[in-house]
């Protein structure tokens, strides 16, 4: 059983009178928009690499939307870091996904089977490997940072 105490309730409060107005309220919640990215100038490396694992090849290409870069790590622990301009949208727009909601450093990504997606200051990022766990993907991925780490 719970038992909840009230020391003070107000049953006339104050309110102005356009605060339940919808257009006052849809007028007042604005919406931030998505920083655009049409060019990666610094590659981001993950700071988080599985022992035995190294990068082996890195490759910049150009998109419809701007650019991609697809990193290869080999070793005993295999796996691919994609990093791509994101395309940005006139409106918001529901993109249906399959997989558990996980959080990434400023952001949601969501984990699948043997890949994990987000989004986050313009940019896309996908890890995907075979043989990393879903703990060490979330590692790899956790180990982004924003700031681009040497060149």
């Amino acid at each position: 059983m719970m038992k909840m105490n009230f020391n003070n309730i107000n049953t006339r409060p104050n309110f102005s009178d356009d605060y339940f107005d919808l257009d006052n309220s849809i007028n007042t919640s604005i919406i931030e928009e998505a920083k655009t990215v049409s060019k990666i100038d610094d590659i981001i490396y993950p700071m988080y690499i599985p022992d035995k694992t190294y990068l082996s090849s890195q490759d910049k290409v150009n998109t419809t939307n701007g650019e991609r870069v697809i990193l290869t790590f080999d070793g005993d622990n295999p796996f691919m870091f994609i990093e791509e301009t994101s395309k940005s949208e006139k409106e918001l727009q529901t993109i249906p996904t399959n997989g558990t909601p996980e959080i990434i450093g400023d952001t949601i990504g969501v984990l699948s089977d043997n890949s994990i997606s987000w989004s986050s200051n313009g940019m896309d990022y996908y890890v995907t490997s075979s043989t990393l766990s879903d703990k060490e993907l979330l590692a790899v991925a956790n180990s982004i940072n924003v700031m681009p780490v040497g060149k």
